[in-house]
């Protein structure tokens, strides 16, 4: 009796082009984690942050999240490969331990939320505008190689920079200024870090509202989305690396269904849900807001669009 047996496909050779720009976000991942740790030693050894109750909780959070993403990532990097002078290394090995030991777990932000959240905590939750110019000078001073012949931005380079920030605030009747909290879009690359970022921030970040709806539309046919009393403003802004400033950006389609938005563009992106900027300042203020909370309207359901 005669059996017949399947003959895998074979699998295609990648091509030149591919291999390019694979190896180009290789080392970009290393290149950029290195100069992004010795800015945030630099501004931790300046007074830039001085005044800031217990900094040194937030230089370890940043060394841990950074090694994290070097750990899942496709060209796996330990610790080591982010410093360039094993003294300083070791010095920081001595000083901030946790991050070493443990940078195989889960941290609960990204690398730049992580530095949003200190530029929020030394320049007040206020000034937006403040807070925008203390990100550009961090940015700034990281002095990254030249954008890829072609490329208009940093696309196909592991900055480690979030590509968009948002704000918002419950604009209450008689509140002279309303508290102010912020987010940043996710900054890690590859669908699998997005993956297991969007995961952690699911399971143990974000508020279970958010969480939800964020898992039923990743999840489910028909996504569950949830809605803001109209006192709730939220913007957005996105970093022109031309001009080297931060410019209004309109709510992108999967936050007009995550949360009801008004005037989001209507293209559909290849984000992923959960990726961008409003989830994470949406979430704070929902914690931290209980107007806001029992005001929300939950259950708005949509067809999802194939």
């Amino acid at each position: 009796m005669s059996s017949s047996r399947q003959v895998p496909p074979k699998k295609r050779k990648p091509t030149a082009t591919y291999l390019k720009r694979r190896k180009i976000n290789e080392e970009s991942l290393k290149s950029s984690g290195t100069a992004f740790i010795g800015q945030v030693i630099k501004f931790w050894n300046s007074s830039l942050w001085e005044g800031v109750d217990r900094i040194e909780d937030y230089v370890e959070k940043l060394l841990h999240s950074i090694f994290f993403l070097g750990h899942i990532h496709e060209a796996r990097l330990l610790p080591n490969a982010f410093f360039e002078s094993q003294a300083v290394k070791d010095k920081l090995e001595t000083t901030f331990q946790m991050a070493f030991h443990n940078y195989m777990s889960p941290p609960c932000q990204t690398p730049f939320s992580i530095l949003l959240t200190l530029a929020v905590r030394l320049c007040g939750h206020g000034d937006e505008y403040k807070i925008q110019e203390h990100l550009l000078s961090f940015l700034g001073a990281l002095k990254l190689p030249p954008k890829i012949k072609g490329e208009s931005n940093y696309t196909n380079y592991y900055t480690l920079e979030a590509t968009v920030i948002a704000v918002c605030y419950n604009e209450t009747p008689g509140a002279l200024r309303p508290v102010k909290y912020y987010g940043a879009s996710l900054s890690c690359r590859g669908e699998r870090a997005k993956r297991i970022m969007i995961n952690q921030s699911c399971l143990n970040v974000w508020h279970d509202y958010v969480s939800y709806a964020v898992l039923s539309f990743r999840h489910d046919e028909q996504g569950n989305g949830i809605s803001f009393p109209g006192t709730v403003k939220c913007r957005a802004f996105y970093r022109n690396h031309q001009t080297n400033c931060y410019e209004d950006r309109r709510p992108c389609n999967n936050c007009g269904d995550l949360f009801s938005l008004s005037n989001p563009e209507t293209d559909r992106n290849d984000f992923p849900y959960g990726n961008c900027a409003e989830t994470e300042c949406l979430s704070n203020l929902i914690f931290n807001d209980e107007d806001v909370r029992s005001n929300m309207i939950l259950g708005i359901y949509y067809k999802r669009k194939t």
